[in-house]
């Protein structure tokens, strides 16, 4: 397939997902207007321009067609409903794909009559929508486009990440966060239960934090008000073989997001054994059972936060079972290389097997 991507260069996922199909063969391109991580694909970096979101990435329009009449693609495959797949759906080009990630169609569609009618404009245009999580597929559907439209497939682990993780032995435990220091993340909730733990746990509990964001400054601030400093290590973007050391070293994973998807972050942490305490919210009890294979607390509830990590603090040699189902939950449902070859077959399947 020639395969004309449409996407952030800047985001961890665009790389993974294009160099995908750069390594399985087909010939890809990718416009972007968004300096970022190089992929293997040839690249068309759009000058961008001093604008509001709303305007700039149609304003592109001119630009990413002459592109794809010269590339002549077997198909387009626009990632986030907002920009790139609104230039995709003004493209007018069909095949069509449009690949959401969560918040596209999860909270943008809420914030006004003209974010939905926009979604709704983009996702009925798409010959193929994709989706990382059952609860954003029933999201999509609400939008206008039928279910045989839909193609439900998280992003997994990669292969050779998988197998047995025998947590390190040390004299306290290590609670991991790498969501972005963004309001939608509510890292806040996360540092409102330091003291409590601190104070409670009957093990001595550090926090790492591996992040950059908007809320950067104000959440050192609170840390340092709420006296944890001492506990809490804002790292910020770390590299991907230092992100997997601290899976390594690591023994729980919290993540206090307001909204989610199918958390790459999260499958990450439950392949490599660390006890999940995550926001009880539909994308996240799709991988996670109170109580069965991790822990669930209520959005922006800290106290209910932190009585679970002192809880799981007290007794964790007794969540080891949990790390052995939550591997095999990677194995059976969440590995990287199986879920996109059945995207592929989809896009294969939409430009009839070329």
């Amino acid at each position: 397939m020639r395969i004309l991507f449409l996407s952030d260069a800047g985001t961890y996922h665009t790389p993974r997902w294009v160099n995908y199909f750069v390594d399985r063969g087909h010939r890809c391109y990718l416009v972007t207007l968004d300096e970022g991580l190089r992929t293997k694909a040839e690249e068309f970096l759009l000058p961008a321009k001093t604008l509001p979101d709303f305007l700039r990435y149609p304003l592109s329009l001119g630009k990413t067609r002459r592109i794809a009449a010269e590339i002549e693609p077997d198909l387009v495959n626009a990632h986030f409903v907002p920009n790139y797949g609104l230039i995709g759906a003004l493209l007018k080009f069909h095949p069509l794909v449009i690949s959401t990630w969560g918040s596209d169609v999860l909270i943008s569609p809420g914030k006004s009559f003209l974010h939905k009618l926009r979604a709704e404009y983009v996702l009925t245009r798409a010959d193929l929508v994709t989706a990382d999580a059952e609860v954003s597929a029933r999201a999509v559907g609400e939008l206008g486009v039928e279910k045989e439209r839909v193609f439900v497939s998280p992003m997994g682990v990669e292969k050779s990440l998988l197998g047995k993780h025998e947590r390190k032995e040390k004299a306290y435990l290590l609670v991991l966060s790498n969501r972005r220091l963004e309001p939608l993340y509510d890292l806040a909730t996360l540092l409102k239960a330091v003291p409590q733990v601190r104070k409670e746990a009957h093990k001595e509990v550090r926090f790492v934090i591996l992040a950059e964001g908007s809320q950067k400054d104000q959440l050192a601030g609170m840390a340092r008000e709420l006296k944890v400093e001492k506990w809490v290590q804002f790292e910020g973007v770390v590299s991907r073989e230092t992100l997997l050391d601290y899976y390594r070293e690591s023994d729980v994973y919290v993540s206090t997001s307001r909204s989610d998807s199918t958390s790459v972050s999260l499958l990450e942490a439950m392949n490599f054994g660390l006890l999940p305490i995550v926001t009880d919210i539909p994308g996240n009890r799709e991988w996670i059972g109170e109580g069965k294979n991790g822990f669930l607390f209520p959005v922006s509830d800290h106290k209910s936060l932190a009585e679970r990590i002192i809880y799981a603090a007290s007794e964790f040699d007794r969540w080891a079972e949990f790390g052995e189902k939550n591997a095999a939950i990677i194995q059976r449902k969440a590995v990287w290389e199986e879920n996109m070859r059945a995207v592929e077959e989809e896009l294969l399947r939409l430009v009839g097997g070329s």
